[in-house]
């Protein structure tokens, strides 16, 4: 297997991202005369990241779910593993969607950011949209949320599905697929996990090489992305930004509370989980993280190898935290942008949608899983395409909290699922006196 040499090293720092980030922003705002020679790379980087989504989702998770049913304790596990699945999950939508109604992100701006977000909207929208972000906006006739979302739900033919990235489709084959997997013989099932662990491998190690590309891709796409739409948005987004990086922090806050509660220790878990907190925070990629917290988990707080290579890279795909505190508190930004009446039903419809928006971004990842949001914008009538650049604009610096959620709240759900490691560890879990 190819290496990249070592002297290539340089090209992941996080000084390397930044610079790389500087160079866009001043590209795109000041410079554009080389926007032709950067703008190319972006659009590369991002599609063959998109290319490796589909199949990264549909080989992690169906291998994931059938190696779990296989276990003995798979039905006790399983289910105290879907629980608490759904309660983080519940609690992130939540979180985020009662940050966006307390702090109000979308409202109260002036009148110059206004214009300037209607401009970028009407620019990036069919030429019959009026935009009119002074007046409330009207949805379009009401439908069955529950019916469009299962007929939106089975794919007919799975390989339409991945041909045309339809990620919900192919999210419902691969749970599906997994239990199938789980059912079968023990042979045939080997046979099917081997090759599609050979396929999750292949694509996990493009997506590695494609992080030493990461700096010019981040370049490009900051670069084309800030040509179109000038540094007013930015501006307008600086009120959206740390509502949603405090929202990031109140998330750690709880989730490390309540794991320490369960370890009974309040300081090693902070010191175990540095090396994967720091590794999610430079690269804003999930999967880079991944060796490290396996690591830790068995390492640092004891827990079975099997287990721990079971559960974490399950809940990497599935438990998708970070995507769905986003989610919440984005379409609530869009909501108040729209002057949207904010009513009890709109807020569950944000939870919810949010929850399975979240959940749907399993194997995706950076701009292209911003896409998703259209799962929650959708029952509610909200034009996303048209504002989905200015979540593009800011992605960069909200993409390391986001993943930073989904690699703490995974190791915390390993504490939360397992019982407590019967060995000791380097480090005692209770004080000893």
């Amino acid at each position: 297997m190819p290496k990249i040499p070592l002297n290539l090293q340089w090209l992941r720092s996080s000084w390397t991202v930044f610079f790389g980030a500087l160079v866009g922003i001043y590209i795109g705002l000041y410079d554009t005369q080389y926007l032709s020679i950067v703008a190319p790379l972006g659009q590369f980087y991002l599609d063959v990241l998109t290319m490796c989504i589909l199949p990264i989702l549909l080989t992690a998770i169906s291998l994931s779910i059938g190696r779990l049913l296989k276990q003995a304790n798979s039905q006790w596990l399983l289910l105290r593993l879907s629980l608490v699945f759904f309660a983080c999950l519940l609690g992130a939508s939540t979180l985020g969607a009662l940050a966006g109604a307390i702090f109000t992100p979308g409202s109260q701006l002036d009148t110059e950011s206004l214009k300037a977000i209607g401009q970028i909207i009407q620019d990036f929208s069919n030429a019959d949209l009026v935009v009119d972000l002074h007046t409330p906006y009207e949805a379009p006739p009401e439908q069955s949320m529950l019916q469009a979302f299962l007929f939106s739900l089975v794919p007919a033919n799975i390989f339409s599905a991945l041909s045309h990235g339809y990620t919900v489709k192919v999210l419902f084959f691969a749970l599906l697929f997994g239990f199938a997997i789980g059912a079968i013989r023990q042979q045939a099932s080997d046979h099917l996990c081997l090759s599609f662990e050979g396929i999750y491998a292949a694509f996990t190690k493009i997506v590695q090489w494609m992080m030493y590309l990461f700096p010019f891709g981040l370049c490009g796409l900051l670069a084309s992305t800030l040509s179109k739409i000038g540094g007013e948005a930015l501006v307008a987004m600086i009120k959206f930004v740390p509502v949603v990086i405090l929202a990031f922090i109140s998330w750690f806050l709880i989730v490390y509370a309540l794991m320490c509660w369960r370890l009974k220790h309040w300081v090693m878990p902070f010191t175990a989980l540095k090396e994967p907190m720091t590794i999610s925070l430079g690269t804003a990629n999930t999967m880079a993280s991944l060796p490290s917290a396996l690591k830790s988990m068995h390492e640092q707080f004891g827990y079975d190898k099997q287990s721990v290579d079971l559960l974490i890279p399950l809940t990497f795909n599935l438990c998708r935290i970070g995507p769905t505190l986003y989610f919440a508190l984005a379409t609530m930004f869009v909501i108040q942008i729209y002057n949207v009446d904010l009513t009890f039903g709109v807020f569950m419809v944000v939870v919810l949608g949010s929850l399975l928006a979240g959940t749907a971004t399993a194997g995706s990842s950076g701009v292209s899983m911003l896409t998703m949001l259209s799962l929650v914008s959708g029952p509610l009538g909200l034009p996303l395409d048209a504002v989905l650049i200015l979540f593009v604009v800011v992605d960069p610096i909200i993409a390391p909290f986001r993943v930073m959620a989904i690699v703490h709240s995974a190791c915390a759900i390993v504490t939360w699922v397992l019982p407590k490691p019967a060995h000791p560890m380097q480090t005692p879990l209770v004080s000893t006196h």
